[in-house]
């Protein structure tokens, strides 16, 4: 017996809505959208897809913290189809890591519409947006 065209399509569009990256076993790094070299960061953000794009209004506020901090390198990798990247930064110190890590959690909404949002640490330190869909 043939699945229903309905059938097909509804599992299509599921398929489709699925979130932009899978979570390792381990669940500690994601499969896809790890920037090269982003093991060696020492504050990693994950901008996300909920597939309608990323959270652009984090994205930018973060980008305009890390671009006053004079003290601070970072750069940008684009992963994805939806604009979903991961920013690497690279402090000096523990207490920078902290600082920056601290800051950026800061600027992040507790519910992200548009996309998920990790933040982690060298030093353990880590949050994640929740979605619109765990509410209820």
């Amino acid at each position: 017996m043939k699945p229903a065209l309905s059938t097909v399509l509804i599992a299509a569009a599921i398929a489709a809505a699925a979130p932009a990256f899978a979570v390792t076993p381990e669940g500690d790094r994601p499969v896809r959208g790890v920037a090269p070299g982003d093991e060696n960061c020492d504050v990693t953000v994950v901008f996300g897809s909920y597939a309608m794009g990323i959270d652009g209004k984090s994205f930018e506020k973060v980008e305009a913290y890390l671009k006053r901090r004079k003290a601070v390198k970072y750069a940008a990798t684009n992963w994805g189809r939806e604009g979903e990247r991961t920013v690497c930064v690279d402090t000096r110190t523990k207490t920078q890591t902290r600082k920056v890590f601290t800051d950026i959690r800061n600027l992040l909404p507790r519910v992200s519409q548009r996309g998920p949002v990790e933040l982690r640490s060298n030093l353990g330190q880590a949050y994640r947006t929740q979605s619109p869909y765990d509410r209820r």
